[in-house]
């Protein structure tokens, strides 16, 4: 048991890293940088077994795309960071954990 809490440790001390990164990437400035980052945690969040996380980066992906075509970036930016980090610590790792994460999303974009 205490060596997969340490590996949890490791790995959400990885992924806070990665999204620290992120939030210092401007997204109007430099979305090639902001999406392979963006793309980065969801490589990490999958391969080490972080379901909710990689759910919610994809989501993420998919609303920058939008953003490029439309704008308002900083809205959709602040939010999926806020609730990325709060995955990234949260105890429950599975995609469910995600849709009730995303549905939060939803709330705060859509009022």
């Amino acid at each position: 048991m205490g060596l997969e809490q340490d590996r949890l440790m490791m790995v959400r001390a990885e992924l806070s890293d990665q999204l620290d990164a992120l939030r210092l990437t401007s997204f109007d400035a430099n979305p090639v940088q902001f999406l392979m980052r963006l793309e980065q945690i969801r490589k990490t969040a999958a391969q080490q077994r972080f379901d909710a996380v990689a759910e919610i980066a994809s989501v993420f992906e998919a609303a920058m795309q939008k953003v490029i075509e439309r704008g308002g970036s900083a809205e959709v930016v602040g939010n999926f960071t806020d609730i990325l980090s709060d995955a990234i610590g949260c105890r429950e790792l599975e995609t469910s954990a995600a849709s009730a994460m995303l549905a939060n999303v939803a709330l705060r974009l859509h009022g």
